[in-house]
C-alpha cells in the first residue's frame, strides 16, 4: 500500500539509463485533482499531476515525465508526442495488468517484507503474497547499510525466490539539507540543534531514525501519505516551533513533503521559517550495484533489437 521507496528508486533506474537511452517516467499521479494524461512541466504543480511525479521531474532535468492513469493510454501518448522514446520507467504498476513489461521489479521493505505481510486491510499487501511469483527482479529495500552475512541469508531463505528471479538489497543515503526559505538558506546546518520535523509518508521510520540520531531536541509532527496541507496543519507546525526556546533552531521534512508544502495555498504562512529538506538516493550495496545495473541496461538493450 505504499512505503516500500518506489520514488527513489525510480529515480535511481532514470539516472542509469537516461544518458544511454532516450527515457521516459509514466505514473498515475496518485493524489492529483486531475485526470487524463499531462507531461510534466514548468507550470505543474502537485495538485496537477502528484507529488512524486512533481518531485521526479523536478529532480530530473531534461526526463520526460507524465501522469495518466490509464497507463495504456499514458504509453500511447508518450509513444506519439517522443516518437524516438527507448523506455518508459512505470511507477507503481506491479498490479497493472493491461500492459506487458519488458522488466518487472517488485519492492520489499528489509523491515517489513511480504513474507510476513498480509493483503489489506489485515496488512499492507495489495494482493497475496503468490503474486511475488511475476517479479523478474526483487529489491529488499530500506536496509541496512551494513548487512551481516547470516541475516542476509536467512532474509534470503524467506523470500525463496524462484530461479527466475534475481534478489538485490538496496539502503537510503541521506543528502546535505536544503535549504527552502530564505531563513533557512541564512543558516548554518552544521549549528542545527533543536528541529520539528514533518512527514507525510507511508512509513517514516527511516527519517525519524534520522532525525533521533542527529538532534537533540525534537518533535515529530506525522500525517498520512500524501497528506494535503490544511491551513490548521501549517498553524500547528508554527506553533510547535514556537514552543521550542533554543535558538538554534528549524523544521526539517522529507521532499515528498516540501513538494506539498511550497506548492500548499498556506505555504506563505511558514515561508519566513528556517524550513530544510532532506534529500535522499538509493545506493544498492557494492556487491550488487554492478550485476544489478548491468541486468538493467541488458534489457533495454535486447528489447531495442
Amino acid at each position: 500500500m505504499g512505503g516500500t521507496g518506489k520514488t527513489p528508486h525510480v529515480e535511481y533506474l532514470v539516472n542509469l539509463l537516461q544518458y544511454r537511452y532516450k527515457t521516459a517516467v509514466l505514473s498515475r499521479g496518485y493524489g492529483r485533482k486531475s485526470k487524463g494524461f499531462f507531461f510534466a512541466n514548468s507550470q505543474s504543480t502537485a495538485q496537477n499531476i502528484g507529488d512524486e511525479p512533481l518531485l521526479l521531474y523536478q529532480k530530473n532535468a531534461g526526463i520526460a515525465v507524465a501522469v495518466c492513469e490509464n497507463r495504456v493510454e499514458g504509453l500511447q501518448k508518450i509513444s506519439e508526442k517522443i516518437p524516438d522514446i527507448d523506455v518508459v520507467v512505470l511507477d507503481d504498476a506491479y498490479q497493472y495488468l493491461k500492459v506487458k513489461y519488458g522488466l518487472s521489479i517488485l519492492l520489499t521493505d528489509y523491515y517489513w517484507a511480504y513474507p510476513r505481510d498480509y493483503v489489506f486491510p489485515a496488512g499492507k499487501l495489495r494482493e497475496g503474497r503468490s503474486a511475488a511469483k511475476d517479479a523478474d527482479i526483487i529489491i529488499v529495500t530500506k536496509s541496512p547499510k551494513v548487512i551481516p552475512g547470516l541475516d542476509e541469508q536467512l532474509f534470503l531463505k524467506k523470500l525463496k525466490p524462484l530461479p527466475h528471479q534475481k534478489v538485490y538489497f538496496s539502503y537510503i543515503e541521506e543528502s546535505p539539507l536544503q535549504p527552502l526559505t530564505t531563513a533557512a538558506q541564512a543558516i548554518d546546518t552544521k549549528t542545527i540543534r533543536s528541529v520539528i520535523s514533518v512527514s507525510g509518508i507511508a512509513n517514516p521510520y527511516l527519517f525519524l531514525d534520522y532525525i533521533n540520531h542527529k538532534y537533540g531536541e525534537k518533535e515529530h509532527l506525522t500525517f498520512s501519505d500524501h497528506h494535503v496541507f490544511k491551513k490548521s496543519d501549517i498553524e500547528k507546525i508554527i506553533a510547535s516551533y514556537d514552543r521550542i526556546i533554543m535558538r538554534n533552531r528549524a523544521i526539517l521534512t522529507t521532499e515528498k513533503d516540501a513538494i506539498r508544502l511550497k506548492y500548499s495555498e498556506f505555504w506563505q504562512l511558514i515561508a519566513h521559517l528556517p524550513v530544510f529538506a532532506i534529500p535522499i538516493k538509493v545506493k544498492f550495496h557494492e556487491k550488487y550495484r554492478t550485476t544489478f545495473d548491468n541486468q538493467i541496461i541488458e534489457c533495454v538493450s535486447e528489447s531495442k533489437k
